[in-house]
């Protein structure tokens, strides 16, 4: 045998072997490193929507007024010039109890609702990390139901700062009198924020989802027949956004008793602010602001 021949097909297969080594360690090391890292500032993309969309909700709950707002979401991500296949995601949008039920004359009350959003990761190239965003602040969550505040060191923190100064919750209930001081009371204006899941709450998939929501406002006049207003405070959440919301409505009634000659406040049970009207009954308005939260 002729070793001149024999050699170069050694040759060749030894750099076969060498090209086949190099593509597998750049297949195994290099390619998904590089989807990890796309991954990440997908996650990233995806955590900053949600604190913006977040501020929109306290705007609108702030504002009172006709008010549309949305944040485009990436589902998936992780694509590569090498690899464009992306992972995927689902946003939804679920109710989130109630805070407060506004009760006039004994009737049926309304509610002062919440909602919460989230996004779960779905085939992610890095880590099962999703957001939520419930209550006026943002949880990163992991597999197993493992959940942490985004933006505090921990829930007693969060808990310590919604207690002590949740502008959020205290912008969902205004009570505004009206008549001469050392008089009585005219009219009253109650403004009561609802947050409501829309029609479209769901999506999922690899491309570009929207949060969205779309307040409207309604003012509803009443009739006083027993004279009372109730406003019964949720103390049952997770969180303590019961205590600057209740601590408001105290404030603002016992305000409007020293005022008004025809107020009656009655010192509230834990959780529940009343007051009667004696004498002229003024005229109550609702002013409703219906937020709808949806996910397409």
């Amino acid at each position: 045998m002729d070793e001149r021949a024999v050699a170069p097909v050694v040759a060749a297969m030894l750099l076969l072997v060498v090209l086949v080594t190099f593509l597998s360690a750049y297949n195994a090391v290099v390619v998904p490193s590089f989807k990890q890292q796309a991954e990440v500032e997908h996650l990233h993309a995806v955590e900053e929507s949600f604190l913006a969309f977040g501020s929109d909700m306290t705007t609108a709950a702030a504002l009172k007024r006709d008010l549309q707002l949305s944040k485009r979401i990436p589902l998936g991500g992780g694509e590569t010039g090498l690899d464009p296949v992306r992972s995927a995601g689902t946003l939804r949008v679920d109710p989130g109890g109630t805070l407060a039920n506004v009760t006039l004359d004994g009737k049926p009350p309304y509610n002062c609702s919440l909602v919460n959003f989230s996004y779960t990761p779905n085939g992610n190239f890095w880590r099962d990390q999703g957001y939520t965003w419930q209550y006026g602040y943002t949880n990163v969550t992991g597999a197993g139901g493992l959940r942490t505040p985004l933006e505090y060191a921990d829930m007693d923190e969060v808990s310590r700062v919604l207690a002590e100064n949740s502008s959020f919750a205290a912008s969902l209930i205004d009570i505004e009198p009206e008549g001469t001081r050392g008089g009585a009371c005219t009219a009253v204006r109650i403004t009561l924020v609802t947050f409501e899941a829309g029609e479209h709450a769901f999506t999922s998939g690899s491309g570009v989802a929207t949060l969205s929501l779309d307040a409207s406002v309604e003012e509803i006049p009443i009739t006083l027949a027993d004279s009372t207003l109730e406003i019964a405070i949720n103390t049952t959440l997770p969180v303590p956004l019961n205590a600057p919301l209740l601590e408001k409505c105290n404030r603002r009634l016992q305000e409007m008793n020293e005022t008004y000659t025809n107020i009656n406040y009655i010192p509230s049970e834990e959780g529940t602010a009343m007051l009667s009207f004696e004498g002229d009954v003024p005229g109550v308005t609702l002013r409703r602001v219906r937020v709808v939260v949806s996910a397409r």
